[in-house]
């Protein structure tokens, strides 16, 4: 079935692909699905401003820096932009490998053209072309997680926040003037500088994450011009004559801290710079490294919001970046997926010291779970137990629950993600 739809699929799935075949029907000779090139610059800004209503200082920045290096999918009606996804391309460190992937950002469809199947058909040939290019993962920050759910995205990363409400800096108590004073902060300016700020994250990420978005200078050269388009900048914090961390931040109607760091034996110091250097603001606060930074005062709380949603796009391809450990175990899974259907089956998932197989098999399952569990599973989101408890995953009738958590438990799975980036 091209659509990937198997017998087992649920009726709320069901009725998703009847109301697309219905409402498609009629204009499928006029729809022309492609990628966009130099012609569709205008369209695509204007669909753009049409859905998102950004500033036109950030509209401009976006489209002279990631149309470079992106991929645009259009779906296009007599010649009519209606529909596009932009696929932003970042490099993932997964566990100390790179590994490419995309981002999916500018989801948007023409008002008059909504409730249509545009997204539907956009996503599928998103997939295709993905799974071609052997691309294991794709993500998006949603604006309703429910658009995505019903193609198996599902989320994977929860971010870490701290919200300060306004409050005078002279009503925060344990500031010591004199420490504050001592830090100098200034805008990046230099290749090197954001080369040095590329080597000092990434190395301090992998001693915090197994999954994040991998750094380099151009990476920071656009934060910087992000930031800059709403009023804020990318910083270089020194004390004594020595570069402690980096602040990077929009400040408009609120303050958005993007991402901080600082040496440990300042993150007091740097916090109450912070909240002497915002007193009048309220807003947020995303620490690089996610544990407290400035939630010790009076007027911030931190707490975690669910932000990223993933969707395996190659299994197999998704399985080789998972960890090794010093076990040796086998298992076989049957995995739905109702879009992929080279990911569909059953797979037998042999785990050594040297390394992962993952192949089919035509022996009977272990257990049995759709593609986006699998996912939250094997990116510790949700682990195996809570998975089980929720009929998420399906055991095999003979094995008894505590016999396949023993073994499910040995599993490698992820731990600790951090992807931030807004486009």
């Amino acid at each position: 079935m091209i659509w990937g739809w198997k017998d087992s699929v649920s009726p709320k799935c069901l009725t998703i692909q009847s109301i697309w075949k219905r409402n498609m029907k009629s204009d499928k000779s006029n729809l022309t699905v492609r990628y966009a090139d130099g012609r569709d610059t205008d369209a695509l800004y204007k669909l753009w401003k049409e859905c998102f209503h950004d500033t036109d200082a950030f509209m401009a920045y976006y489209f002279d820096y990631y149309l470079r290096d992106n991929r645009i999918l259009i779906l296009e009606q007599k010649n009519q932009l209606k529909s596009m996804i932009h696929l932003n391309p970042y490099t993932l460190s997964v566990c100390g490998k790179k590994v490419n992937s995309l981002y999916v950002v500018g989801v948007a469809t023409d008002a008059d053209f909504r409730h249509r199947g545009a997204m539907t058909r956009l996503l599928q040939r998103t997939f295709s072309d993905c799974y071609a290019g052997r691309i294991p993962l794709i993500y998006l920050m949603p604006a309703n997680e429910a658009i995505y759910t019903p193609f198996q995205f599902a989320y994977i990363y929860s971010q870490y926040v701290e919200k300060k409400t306004h409050t005078p800096f002279s009503s925060i108590h344990n500031v010591d003037a004199a420490i504050v004073r001592d830090i100098s902060a200034h805008p990046v300016s230099s290749e090197a500088e954001r080369q040095q700020l590329a080597d000092w994250s990434n190395s301090l990420l992998s001693r915090h994450y197994d999954v994040f978005t991998r750094r380099d200078a151009y990476y920071f050269e656009r934060l910087q011009m992000e930031n800059q388009t709403d009023g804020g900048d990318l910083l270089l914090l020194s004390a004594n004559g020595k570069q402690i961390g980096y602040v990077s931040y929009a400040c408009e109607e609120i303050m958005e801290i993007r991402e901080i760091y600082c040496e440990p034996e300042w993150q007091s110091a740097v916090g109450q710079w912070v909240l002497q250097a915002f007193r009048d603001k309220e807003g947020e606060l995303l620490p690089l490294v996610q544990a407290p930074f400035i939630a010790d005062a009076a007027d911030v709380r931190g707490m975690k919001r669910p932000i990223i949603m993933g969707r395996i796009i190659d299994t197999a391809e998704w399985i080789k970046c998972m960890p090794i450990r010093n076990i040796s175990l086998d298992i076989a899974i049957s995995i739905i997926d109702r879009w992929i259907p080279e990911n569909e089956g059953t797979w037998y998932w042999q785990i050594s010291p040297e390394g992962n197989s993952f192949e089919r098999t035509e022996r009977p399952w272990d257990i049995c779970l759709d593609i986006d569990t699998f996912l939250q599973w094997l990116s510790g989101y949700i682990p195996a137990d809570e998975l089980i408890r929720q009929h998420r995953i399906l055991l095999r009738t003979d094995w008894q629950e505590n016999d396949a958590m023993y073994t499910l438990e040995q599993i490698p799975v992820l731990h600790g993600l951090m992807i931030n980036e807004i486009v």
